[in-house]
């Protein structure tokens, strides 16, 4: 496969600079000598230069940067005992607690492999995700049969906001400065496959180290700010959550398991904690925004959102309670490390979010295809080459780099760069604007699901003869759901749905069960004899939404009243009060006589079919009050 850069000219010549320029700064600067070393930084907080002051918050107790290092040092002592060997893979069994970022820090600084276990998944899964990742030790809370553990019980402290009481022994010398920030693995996530089974994807400290110095130099970030851990620490954002706040010496708010699901309970927590930074997938920041006074939210001075689509009416509502704050949208799927891409969200920024650009050291490509670069406006699949990437995938203990292809960018020069199954184009800008996924990748809430991996969980049920997986919104809350349309065997008439959710979950974490349900005689066909997964999903949208698809259209009817009648008023009433017209301005004071005020409801009426007389507009204050009147006798 070959991208020809010099062939470009189709091209947006200023996005053809940004290309060229960005290539310029991977091919010269690969070793990246500079990278931020921020377990180096962390070392020094807590084992050189201890900080005085509070590292986590969880439970309403305060954990300082010394109680920290108390407890990550008796982990990294445990760690020395079991005589485990730098590159050695450590499994993390643990919900969010302090005790999860004493174990995942013990691990980073001693070289070890760190896998996050989804606490939520089924057994099985669980299982599967342990021997694929051949792990030489799980930390958990309870005995792991057949696996060699450690509980954490058995290791920390307890009683730590009591800690001049504990042990002053000195921190080991040989159990630091063993961690390497080369392209070594360093970490495994976690995802969704194609092929029905979780992938494992092997992430690095450098690639790290690049979003963490690009995300603390753009935003500005510093000691002084409290970040909230609301991601699960599964997920590839919790990743900077943890580790850029701990080399920042900032403070990080865990919420207990019984918060990490509550929205009220997270607008309490930043009003208390003053949190300043929010990293989430957007329909975290909706259910927190749709629950919490803005008076709650008034200390966040940036919120970045990633992982799913940005509802533009989220970003209006964020500017009308949070008008000083910052807003980002991040993107880039696991193998990519965290975010590689990325968009400060600004005014001018009204129908649609950007995806935006990549984090320097990266760059992004649209292909056709023919492997051939996408104009300005074409969609096409997303390419991204530089520092980011991960290593690949692990696959029984092995390294497979399935969907790592090697792209000739120039003569002479080839670099390995990740396909995804994310669609996307280019603005005239150079902002990459995300346009889908590919057939067979569906993202809810922030969670990249496989859709081969959920039918094939529910063709485990017999009854089921054919099942596919696709997404629909709903109308009105643009809430996405996962949707099974199936059809049954020919002697079966119905199943019991809730029967079948239960046995899935013996396969599938919550995430990847549907929540929506259609049975179809026959899944349709396409030209080539494949199942129409467009068609079906098109037919679940119709069928399962139809009262709330009419109640949105009537909505969107309504929204063009306001701009309506707003016009109307500015043509009728004298030309020198009419650019200083809005919702709120009182009628009287524009100088309105009766003849006027009766074209008015005259024209209104006209337009709407509706009866809106002299005296109905005389009982208005506002111009709002008379939008609202059309409103009211419009939905009547």
């Amino acid at each position: 496969m070959k991208v020809d850069i010099d062939h470009m000219f189709e091209m947006n010549n200023s996005y053809k600079n940004t290309v060229k320029s960005q290539l310029e700064i991977i091919e010269n600067d690969h070793d990246l000598a500079g990278v931020l070393d921020y377990l180096h930084c962390i070392q020094q907080h807590l084992f050189f230069q201890p900080l005085s002051k509070t590292a986590l918050i969880y439970d309403e107790k305060c954990i300082s940067y010394t109680e920290l290092a108390h407890q990550v040092n008796q982990m990294m002592l445990a760690l020395d005992r079991l005589q485990l060997k730098k590159g050695a893979v450590v499994a993390i069994q643990l919900g969010k607690s302090p005790e999860y970022i004493y174990s995942v820090l013990a691990c980073a600084l001693k070289g070890l492999i760190w896998l996050p276990i989804d606490m939520d998944s089924p057994a099985l899964r669980r299982e599967y995700l342990l021997a694929n990742s051949r792990v030489d030790l799980v930390v958990s809370k309870q005995s792991i049969e057949n696996y060699c553990y450690v509980l954490t019980d058995e290791i920390f402290s307890e009683n730590t906001h009591n800690f001049s009481q504990l042990s002053t022994e000195k921190v080991n010398p040989t159990s630091l400065m063993t961690y390497s920030m080369s392209r070594d693995a360093a970490y495994y996530l976690y995802t969704s496959g194609s092929t029905g089974t979780p992938k494992c994807v092997v992430l690095n400290n450098r690639a790290t180290a690049n979003v963490i110095e690009q995300s603390i130099e753009k935003w500005q970030m510093t000691a002084d700010d409290v970040i909230m851990a609301v991601t699960p620490f599964h997920h590839d954002m919790s990743v900077f959550d943890v580790f850029a706040s701990m080399s920042l010496g900032a403070t990080l708010v865990i919420p207990t398991a019984e918060q990490s699901k509550n929205a009220l309970a997270w607008a309490t927590l930043v009003e208390k904690n003053q949190i300043s930074i929010w990293v989430s997938v957007p329909a975290i920041v909706d259910m927190l925004c749709s629950v919490a006074y803005p008076a709650q939210l008034q200390s966040l001075r940036l919120i970045a959102q990633g992982g799913d689509y940005i509802k533009v009416n989220l970003i209006e509502k964020l500017r009308l309670h949070l008008p000083n704050a910052r807003l980002f949208s991040l993107g880039g799927p696991t193998e990519t490390t965290i975010w590689s891409i990325w968009h400060e969200i600004k005014n001018a920024d009204q129908d649609i979010i950007p995806y935006g650009k990549a984090l320097k050291h990266n760059q992004y490509f649209i292909l056709n295809e023919k492997m051939k670069v996408c104009q300005v406006g074409e969609v096409g699949r997303m390419y991204m080459i530089g520092t980011n990437l991960s290593n690949g995938y692990l696959l029984d203990g092995k390294i497979s780099q399935k969907d790592f292809v090697p792209i000739s960018i120039s003569v002479g020069t080839t670099e390995i760069a990740f396909r995804m199954s994310d669609l996307g184009y280019v603005r005239t800008d150079g902002n990459i604007i995300f346009a889908g996924r590919e057939e067979g990748y569906l993202k809810v809430k922030g969670v990249r699901i496989s859709a081969t991996e959920v039918e094939m969980a529910l063709m485990k049920y017999t009854p089921i003869q054919e099942i596919v997986i696709v997404c629909c919104t709903h109308p009105q809350t643009e809430i996405t759901e996962l949707v099974a349309m199936f059809s049954l065997t020919n002697v079966q008439k119905k199943i019991d749905i809730q029967d079948l959710k239960c046995q899935l979950k013996n396969y599938l974490p919550h995430s990847h069960i549907p929540t929506k349900w259609y049975c179809v005689d026959h899944l349709p066909l396409t030209q080539n004899a494949k199942i129409d997964r467009k068609l079906l999903q098109k037919i679940a949208q119709e069928q399962l939404y139809p009262q709330a698809q009419n109640l949105k259209n009537k909505h969107i009817a309504l929204e063009h009243i306001s701009d309506t009648v707003m016009d109307i008023f500015r043509e009728i009433v004298k030309h020198e009060f009419s650019s200083n017209i809005f919702y709120q301005t009182e009628i009287l004071r524009l100088g309105i006589r009766t003849k006027q005020l009766k074209q008015i409801a005259e024209k209104i009426s006209e337009k709407y079919d509706i009866r809106l007389d002299f005296y109905a507009l005389a009982s208005c204050k506002t111009v709002q009050d008379v939008v609202n009147q059309v409103q009211r006798k419009r939905l009547n």
